[in-house]
């Protein structure tokens, strides 16, 4: 996977970089069976969004990995974006972990 082919020091920077994004409220990584890896949600209150984002959105994006490889084998899933009227998540599968960046949605800024 992408994560496995860089150094740690690559990862810690575009961690960084994601993060300092503007909107970007923080960030969640997970292994494909929805065990948090990684997260900057640390807060007590936050707790409980970590744990329903972590194990429903795997699953999320291993659906629409599958849905674009039906439409065409040749293609490959980079990312799902959703959008509500509170938050935005990005949504990026890679072999073995998923990461989640949750923003403000758009206007919330």
């Amino acid at each position: 996977g992408t994560v496995a082919r860089m150094g740690s020091l690559q990862v810690e920077e575009t961690l960084k970089r994601i993060q300092q994004q503007k909107g970007v409220e923080g960030y969640i990584i997970s292994d494909e069976q929805g065990t948090v890896l990684r997260t900057t949600f640390v807060d007590e209150t936050e707790k409980d969004m970590v744990a329903k984002l972590s194990q429903d959105l795997p699953a999320l994006a291993t659906r629409a990995s599958s849905a674009v490889r039906d439409l065409d084998p040749t293609n490959v899933m980079r990312f799902v974006r959703v959008q509500t009227r509170k938050k935005e998540l990005m949504i990026a599968k890679d072999s073995g972990f998923v990461m989640m960046v949750v923003q403000g949605a758009v206007g919330q800024e």
